[in-house]
């Protein structure tokens, strides 16, 4: 019996053991997977993908064509983004838009963004809205920022509308430089600038960074189009779910991809964006240059 009763405690240590290295064993296969994982998709944000929308407004006389890039954080495809150029200009633009966060707040090297400008200004006209990058580049920072921008052809509209025509058509582009936190704040205008426009016969086209603003604060407001970024696509894509997270709206965002049409009829182009700004990578979230087609029929 005493022979019996020691083998039986001899054989547990040995049963810890194999379920210890059978744990191990998980732990190791999940984190080849995760660098696997991570790795692949490093190698795949390295080029971009090309997403294009069609859109139906009958305020247009002709078909626009507008290319969007948001989100690009000085990012370069290519020498001097020869890839983005080259294919940008393959799809002969009416307009080019820039939705925001270009670059980066606190980095005073701006030749990324301005030898893109540069010559994508030769292709087609370029209208930009502050990103929050920009604005606090802009308003902590460097002063003479948007000025220099100008210099490299690119309009940069701020809580104002602009007539703009485009092609056979009319439009009017409008800007929104606020986010959510400080839409309604007294020393800003947005809101004043929003209750101050007038109705337009146009095709009102919005351009602004923040997508959670068409949750509320921008409804109801005549827009036709809006050009928007700053998900990053939700950072992490799950299939049949989208974006895992974006700053402006927390986790599931709503915003993150695609168009979304709003209750007031509002079509909102969400750009996934081009490039990085945190440690956390794109996952299943290629970066992405928006095209679109304001189509009259």
């Amino acid at each position: 019996m005493d022979n019996a009763k020691d083998r039986t405690v001899q054989t547990r240590p040995r049963r810890k053991h194999v379920v210890l290295r059978a744990l191990l064993a998980v732990l190791f296969v999940l984190l080849a997977a995760g660098i696997l994982t991570v790795g692949v998709n490093i190698a795949v944000n390295r080029n971009f993908t090309v997403s294009f929308y069609s859109i139906r407004c009958d305020k247009v006389s002709d078909n626009i064509r507008i290319i969007e890039l948001a989100d690009l954080h000085n990012k370069e495809f290519g020498e001097n983004n020869e890839k983005l150029v080259r294919k940008i200009e393959s799809l002969h633009p009416d307009l080019i838009v820039y939705a925001g966060d270009m670059m980066n707040y606190q980095d005073d090297d701006y030749s990324v963004l301005f030898t893109l400008s540069d010559q994508l200004s030769e292709i087609a006209p370029i209208y930009a809205c502050y990103g929050n990058n920009e604005l606090d580049q802009f308003l902590f920072r460097d002063r003479t920022f948007t000025g220099q921008l100008a210099e490299h052809n690119v309009r940069m509209l701020s809580n104002e509308a602009l007539i703009v025509e485009v092609g056979g058509s009319v439009v009017q582009l409008i800007a929104v430089s606020d986010d959510v936190k400080q839409f309604d704040v007294k020393t800003n205008n947005a809101k004043k600038f929003l209750d101050s426009l007038d109705p337009t016969s146009n095709c009102r086209i919005c351009l602004t960074h923040y997508p959670e603003l068409f949750l509320e604060k921008l409804l109801d407001r005549g827009i036709d189009v809006a050009f928007t970024g700053h998900a990053h696509g939700g950072l992490i894509r799950l299939p049949r779910i989208g974006g895992l997270y974006s700053s402006g709206e927390g986790f599931l965002p709503e915003f993150t991809s695609g168009v979304v049409q709003t209750d007031d009829g509002a079509q909102v182009v969400v750009s996934r964006g081009l490039g990085n700004s945190g440690f956390i990578p794109r996952i299943n979230n290629q970066p992405e240059l928006v095209v679109t087609d304001i189509c009259w029929y």
